[in-house]
């Protein structure tokens, strides 16, 4: 299992246990019945390709922990078929975020902890080409401003560097900086949920949380919300960079792809 897989099916499954939790059921190993209420009840907001990522995950863990894997339950192989029927309509074309569109989300952000919070979130995650799990995996020690005023981002695939904005509402270091002040934050999970009192809580945020971010946003902007997701931030940096002539190996070095198939496939998508 790739890295990325495996920091995905975290995350899968902290919202499995939170899901449980709730729900006061066991999350392993889980009844067939409320693996099936789960993916009915994240079918409601989620896709159904992230659904089913989050039954992977679930099954995979049933398999490490010796467990029959829910996935061959009749009622579980029900709830997925008829997920994938109801939720069709649903797949279309993640929008990417271009500099234009990304600018409008940034200034229609509140000055607020949570508006410093997400400003910072979705300038990162843009200017290093971030897959949600990086973004939510980082540390506060993992972003260090160099001696030349840029961002560098300490990844398991390598370092990234974020150059300063050439607007305010665009320097991701300016962001950063106005985070982690306001936050008053210099160690531990670089991004994390605040209450709506602002207070700043201690744990990661879910990768689920940057598609929240985005798309909440994006509505703000007067933008179509969910023709948004996580995923714009990483796809529009793809080919705001392809649009100025950058080589399928820079755009490889800078994203951490192996594959120009998967490049091409980001400026098809």
């Amino acid at each position: 299992m790739s890295t990325n897989t495996e920091r995905a099916y975290a995350a899968d499954l902290r919202d499995f246990a939170a899901w449980c939790a709730e729900h006061g059921c066991s999350t392993c190993p889980a009844p067939p019945a409320e693996v099936a209420s789960f993916l009915r009840d994240r079918a409601e907001t989620l896709a159904p390709t992230t659904v089913a990522r989050r039954l992977a995950a679930v099954v995979a863990a049933h398999r490490a922990g010796g467990e029959p894997s829910p996935r061959d339950h009749p009622e579980v192989r029900r709830a997925l078929a008829s997920i994938e029927w109801r939720y069709r309509a649903r797949r279309r074309p993640t929008r990417p975020l271009d500099a234009e569109s990304l600018a409008r989300l940034s200034l229609c952000l509140p000055a607020t902890v949570t508006g410093a919070r997400d400003r910072a979130l979705m300038l990162i995650g843009y200017g290093a080409a971030l897959r949600r799990t990086e973004l939510v995996a980082l540390d506060v020690t993992d972003v260090v401003v160099t001696t030349g005023g840029a961002l560098r981002i300490a990844l398991a695939r390598g370092g990234v560097v974020i150059p300063p904005g050439s607007r305010p509402h665009l320097c991701a270091v300016r962001a950063w900086h106005a985070w982690t002040a306001a936050a008053g934050i210099d160690d531990g999970p670089a991004f994390r949920p605040i209450d709506r009192h602002d207070h700043v809580g201690t744990t990661r945020l879910s990768d689920r949380a940057v598609t929240i971010v985005v798309r909440r946003a994006a509505a703000s902007a007067g933008l179509d919300a969910d023709a948004y997701s996580g995923r714009s931030l990483r796809l529009g940096m793809i080919l705001s960079a392809a649009a100025v002539g950058a080589s399928d190996e820079v755009i490889m070095h800078h994203t951490g792809h192996r594959s120009r198939r998967l490049v091409r496939a980001y400026r098809d998508a």
